[in-house]
Formats: structure tokens, sequence, C-alpha cells
């Protein structure tokens, strides 16, 4: 406290050039309730930010700009809500590549010599900024998205409410689920939720693509095999079943399973073991499964791709993932928390959506559904200049300015193109069309159907 009452509000002062410049800025600020605490390196600001409630810190960049320019980033990353105020000298200003700098990490920099009055409006609006971060912050904690391994699952939406009480319902079990709903609309965000408030959530979360896996080689990818069981296997592997002992196993696009495969996935769920390929010995695996699918299984079991049976054991407890189309107001809360999230990824300053882009967003169809969404705000990100998204930003080049198209429509259309080619050159053979795509029979059969093709 002041002789006449008055809090000061600390603020630590990063200088290599030692007392003196610290004494001037003390000087200064100290007739404004500023409390200047002194730091010479990194490590040191570091202790002093983790020590005291530090919103605001100024970094004296006279004759230490290339150095800040290699920890800084990093630094920001980990103190994200805090706010930065640089003194420089004026020709480093000059300097593109220290003009870029300031701009990406610093709120605001102040010429030296030091004008007053300057030094203490920027640390001010600064510290106010700062508090709105850390607001900012804390509703994000509230909300139960922030911090690290948070729950991703944001919205306010009563769709995202309804599933997070089935998420904190499941995950008191150990019995399996079976999450559905369109490509993109956080599946396995889901499936990470279930697992990380269960008391499984100190062993593995194992993630499997069951529509990635190679049929030659999804039989060993999952139970795992042993050394000789075929020609390259030159030593034991353990499989991601396996992997998962003690844990969750999630198995995304379940109904890409080939049915061979279907059949020993079924053992396990029935008996809780697994024959590694080449093996002659069973394998005890305790692992909760989650399955996740876009694909009508029902419908899969009436047209013979996929086993009732294994259907009956894995929709034990329903699940069904919204569309983000179907959210409301969850698009922006959405943006929010990724634009914060990739802005900290990329090590840029915090940026922000114009009001246009957000107008835009909330009247859009999102049929790529939040994966879109994401790739759409990485490209907003580095595309923009300052520090507001803006509508063209986050749009392709080659997107017409009437409609707001997407990645997905345009992956879908080669999907389409490839694989019509691929039936055509295997003289419409399902197997070897199967085969050129590296896909199981199972999962072309769906492809076909889901691109309205056919096979004469």
């Amino acid at each position: 406290m002041s002789s006449q009452g008055c809090m000061f509000r600390r603020l630590p002062m990063l200088s290599v050039r030692g007392q003196e410049a610290i004494q001037e800025v003390r000087r200064i600020a100290e007739s404004f309730f500023w409390e200047i605490v002194g730091v010479e390196d990194p490590d040191q600001l570091r202790s002093q930010i983790k020590r005291d409630s530090v919103r605001v810190v100024l970094i004296d960049l006279r004759g230490a700009m290339q150095s800040a320019m290699s920890w800084l980033p990093a630094f920001c990353r980990e103190f994200p809500c805090l706010q930065l105020v640089a003194i420089i000298e004026k020709p480093q200003a000059d300097n593109p590549a220290h003009a870029s700098f300031l701009h990406a990490y610093f709120f605001d920099f102040c010429f030296a010599p030091i004008e007053p009055t300057r030094l203490t409006f920027s640390i001010g609006h600064a510290w106010t900024m700062a508090r709105v971060a850390d607001l900012h912050a804390a509703s994000e904690v509230a909300c139960g998205v922030g911090g690290e391994g948070a729950n991703e699952l944001v919205g306010q939406s009563d769709a995202m409410q309804a599933v997070r009480r089935q998420v904190h319902r499941y995950a008191g079990n150990h019995l399996p689920v079976l999450i559905t709903g369109p490509t993109g609309t956080g599946k396995e965000l889901a499936a990470r939720s279930i697992h990380l408030q269960s008391d499984r959530s100190d062993k593995p979360f194992v993630a499997v693509n069951c529509g990635t896996l190679s049929p030659n080689l999804i039989q060993s990818e999952l139970f795992g095999h042993e050394k000789g069981a075929f020609t390259g296997a030159a030593k034991r592997r353990i499989g991601w079943v396996e992997q998962a002992h003690g844990g969750t196993l999630f198995l995304d696009e379940i109904g890409d399973l080939p049915m061979e495969v279907q059949v020993n996935l079924l053992r396990f769920l029935q008996q809780g073991d697994i024959q590694r390929v080449g093996g002659d010995t069973t394998v005890t695996v305790d692992a909760r499964i989650i399955a996740a699918t876009h694909v009508d299984l029902n419908r899969a079991v009436l047209d013979g791709y996929f086993r009732e049976d294994l259907l009956f054991r894995l929709d034990v407890l329903p699940l069904e993932m919204p569309p983000l189309a179907d959210r409301g107001a969850d698009v922006l809360e959405l943006a929010q928390f990724y634009l914060a999230r990739f802005c900290d990824e990329l090590g840029v300053k915090r940026k922000r959506l114009s009001p246009a882009t957000e107008a835009a967003m909330r009247t859009y169809a999102w049929p790529g559904n939040i994966r879109e969404l994401m790739n759409r705000l990485r490209r907003g990100i580095v595309l923009a200049d300052g520090q507001i998204v803006s509508l063209p930003e986050i749009k392709s080049h080659y997107e017409d300015q009437s409609d707001f198209p997407t990645l997905a429509r345009a992956r879908e259309h080669a999907e389409k193109r490839v694989i019509g080619e691929a039936i055509a050159r295997a003289g419409n053979n399902v197997t070897e069309a199967a085969r050129l795509l590296d896909v199981s029979r199972c999962t072309l059969h769906r492809l076909i159907r889901k691109h309205g093709l056919s096979i004469d």
C-alpha cells in the first residue's frame, strides 16, 4: 500500500540493459501507482509471472530484439492471456522483420526516449485488455473447454447440452458405446470425453480409423502378430486392441470393417480375449469399446455388409452427434474456441472475427461440420494481415461470392471420380477395384452407395 492507501499494481519489466533502464521506468510508473519489478532474463520473468498475479509485462527491446524473436513465441503460447508492451528505438521499427514481430506479439510499444504519458497510457490500456482476456479464459473453464485435456464439446445449444449429459452418464460404466452422426461432427471428441471422465482416464485411449486400415494387414493392425506369422513379420507386434488394455479402444468408421474381421471383434466383445495372427495362445484384454460411424449400420445389416450380432454388441449405449447446422449460435462459440487455440499453436497474437464473418457463419450450412470450420479458421489466421479475420480470408480462392462452398464438396467430387475410374479399370469387379483403392470390399460397397454409382 502507498502512504495514501492506494494499491500498487505489480508490473514485471524485462531488461538486459541493467538497473539503470529499470530505474528510469520505475520513476515514471510509480507516480501512477505501478510497482516495477526488474528481471534480467526469460526464466526470471517466468518465475515472477507464476509467483504473482501478473497481467502486463514491459519488455525493453533496445539491443535485445533478435534474442526476443527466438524465445518470445513459445513464451506467449505458455501465457496466452498476458499483454506485452515494448520499449524500442525508432530505427528498430523501420526493419520489416522487427515490425512484423512487434505486430504479432505486442499489445503496444513506446519509443525511447520514453514519454511518460505515452508509457502510462499503454500500460493502462494493456492492463484493461489483459483483464478481458482473463474473463474470456475464465468463461472457457466454466464451460469445460479450458485447460490441459479439456473437454472440447463446446456449445450451449440444447443438442450439445444433451450430448454432454449422455457423455457424463456413459462415463460411469464400462459398457460399449456407439456414436453416430455425420462426418466431422466431433465423434472422436465425444469418445475422448467419455474416456477422460471415466475411471480409465489414466490408461490408454487408442483411436483407430477402420476405414484407413489396409485390407491385407487389418487383422495384424488390430490384433497383432507373432514373429514369422507372414512375410515381413520380423518381430512380434502388439495390436491396437491389446495396446488399449485397461483403457478405451475407439473404433472410428466401424462400418468399414471387413466381415472376417467383424467375427474376431465379436469374439473379443463376447469373451474378452484375442489371438495374435500366427499365434496359438489367447491374450486376455480389458478394454472398453467405443465405436463410431456416419453410415446407417441397420441398413448395412440388411445389405449383408455388417453382422447383426456385432451391431447388437456395439449398440448398447447410443450417442448421436448433431450436425453443426442444427446447433445455432454454437458455431460462433466453436469459432472463438478454435481461433484462440490455433493462434496459440501458430505462435501469433490472438485474432478475432469481423462482424460480417460471424454473420456469414451463422447462416452457412456447414456440410463439412466442425472439421470444415477448423480448416477455414486455420486458413483465416494465416491469411489475415492484422488482428481481424474477415470473410474473404476464410474462403477458398475459387469460391463464388454468392455461395460458401466447402472442402468436403471438393473431396467428395474427387472421391467419386477415383472410385469410378477404379471400377472401370477393374472391369466392374468389386474385389479387384477394392484392391486398387486399398480399401475393403465392405468400404467400397458403402462408397458406391454413397455416390450413387453402379456396377454393370
